[in-house]
């Protein structure tokens, strides 16, 4: 549904703690920075303890971790900044998919089958954005600022810790040759009011998909619980196999559905 229509959907309200919107919250100008990992299998599972989910294992008997940075210039609830780390994932009682790779990279292969990407971690830097995650769809969300200068072949971001104002971490990358592909939508798995949510990412995008030519991420010194995740997945001492760039994405976040029955677990960070 892309093109003009794009955005031609039907609408609910919904409330937030930071004010009412409208589902599927709707980001007509976004640019975005997405790094993809091999990890280790078991160190992916052990993020995951008390989910009910469980790290899709890949060819390489590894697990896909992404670090993703949004500029959203355009958004219904105000224009924010935002880092994920996110690890494809499926529901540990569902059926898996036949071909993981097929299923992370088609049109529609997250909706039709059941994997997606869990939000391990998810910074903001507004109140109504953090709102909006934490209270709709279950992610982690939380408050601090997040620096950036994008540019064509290269870019940087960084995250800071909300308290001590130290770096959780700090990413810069130039990209080599790349082509040009189509977006995808895509799922998230979330834990949310005693089961596991899927939600579908509808996305109208070109991205440039490239290698990482020159790349270095480091985790900074804060003891922050995200910044221990970096470590503990050794984000930090590894490159990623694929980049992925835009500056003309847009995006539908929808309302998300319970899948599966599954004790939730409180989220972490309290309310800055």
């Amino acid at each position: 549904m892309a093109g003009k229509d794009f955005f031609d959907v039907k609408r609910s309200a919904a409330k937030t703690s930071e004010g009412d919107i409208e589902l599927p919250m709707l980001f007509y100008d976004v640019g975005v920075r997405y790094l993809n990992f091999w990890v280790d299998f078991d160190k992916a599972a052990s993020r995951l303890a008390g989910t009910g989910l469980l790290p899709c294992r890949f060819f390489n008997g590894k697990a896909i971790v992404s670090l993703v940075y949004f500029q959203y210039r355009s958004v219904d609830i105000g224009p924010y900044d935002e880092v994920t780390i996110t690890i494809i994932v499926q529901p540990e009682i569902l059926k898996k998919p036949l071909f993981y790779i097929s299923a992370f990279l088609t049109r529609s292969g997250m909706k039709k089958n059941n994997i997606g990407a869990y939000v391990l971690e998810m910074p903001v830097t507004t109140p109504s954005a953090r709102a909006a995650g934490r209270e709709i769809w279950g992610y982690p969300k939380f408050v601090t600022k997040i620096s950036s200068v994008l540019a064509s072949d290269s870019f940087e971001f960084g995250v800071f810790d909300p308290k001590t104002n130290e770096s959780i971490l700090s990413v810069s990358c130039k990209t080599g040759a790349g082509i040009k592909v189509s977006g995808f939508d895509l799922a998230t798995y979330s834990n949310l009011n005693d089961s596991i949510l899927k939600t579908i990412v509808n996305i109208d995008a070109k991205y440039r998909l490239s290698s990482a030519k020159d790349f270095e991420l480091e985790a900074g010194p804060s003891n922050h619980r995200m910044a221990r995740n970096i470590r503990d997945l050794g984000l930090d001492r590894v490159k990623p196999f694929m980049v992925m760039t835009s500056d003309s994405f847009r995006s539908r976040l929808n309302r998300g559905e319970p899948v599966v029955k599954w004790k939730t677990t409180p989220l972490p960070y309290e309310k800055e």
